[in-house]
């Protein structure tokens, strides 16, 4: 079973240059060395203001579990005193940190999951919390924004990741997106809802699907190959 994990840090404004900087420093490190512990860089802007996540893919929890820590692997590249000085750096700007572990929902995605390095450059990323008992309404929402995208032939690319260790309540969707010119175009939820069911039903289903969710917030997600080592 692929597992997705995502250490997401709200790094300070003031502090983004050096924080960047020496995670470059560790990429190049890594990608010279050819190292083994691979992951990749992805900036967001949302509501909850810039972050940056890093990214890995295994194929399970045994691999996950005796996966490196991040702190140790920069301890490795360096040197116990340069690395653990690299460490409290990069530490003194962030604000704000969380790590999720999720699986890939296949049943709810219409592409597959994109191979190291392969990721589209730009990502409109959909988090969804659900409530209580919202799951299933939340799924079945997901899954008729699909089919109505495919009824008006609207390309809407997603990948649906739900979360396995950290609160299970939590789904993100992840759109591709090959040109950003291609969201000023895109239709929003109840528009294509609309389109594609009619005023009725689009109403319907967007109703009962949007009383599941507590919490919804979207936010681009820009791929940084420098700050990565994707092998």
């Amino acid at each position: 079973m692929a597992l997705i994990s995502v250490l997401r840090e709200t790094v300070q404004q003031s502090a983004v240059p050096r924080y960047e900087r020496l995670v470059r420093f560790i990429a190049e490190r890594a990608r010279q060395d050819g190292d083994t512990f691979q992951w990749s860089a992805r900036v967001t802007t949302g509501a909850s203001g810039r972050s940056i996540g890093f990214v890995t893919r295994v194929e399970g929890f045994a691999e996950l579990t005796a996966r490196e820590e991040p702190d140790a692997m920069i301890r490795r590249l360096f040197g116990e005193a340069d690395g653990t000085a690299i460490v409290e750096t990069l530490g003194e700007g962030v604000s704000g940190s969380t790590y999720t572990v999720s699986t890939i929902r296949d049943d709810l995605s219409s592409q597959a999951p994109p191979e190291p390095g392969q990721a589209s450059p730009l990502i409109l990323l959909t988090r969804i919390h659900a409530t209580h008992d919202g799951g299933p309404g939340v799924e079945q929402l997901i899954r008729k924004v699909s089919e109505a995208a495919t009824k008006v032939g609207e390309d809407r690319q997603i990948l649906v990741l739900q979360a396995t260790i950290g609160d299970l309540r939590n789904y993100a969707v992840a759109q591709s997106v090959p040109d950003p010119a291609l969201l000023d175009k895109q239709a929003t939820v109840p528009e294509l809802l609309l389109k594609a069911f009619g005023q009725s039903k689009g109403e319907s289903i967007f109703k009962e699907g949007t009383a599941c969710i507590e919490h919804v917030e979207t936010e681009l997600s820009i791929a940084r190959p420098d700050l990565s080592n994707e092998g």
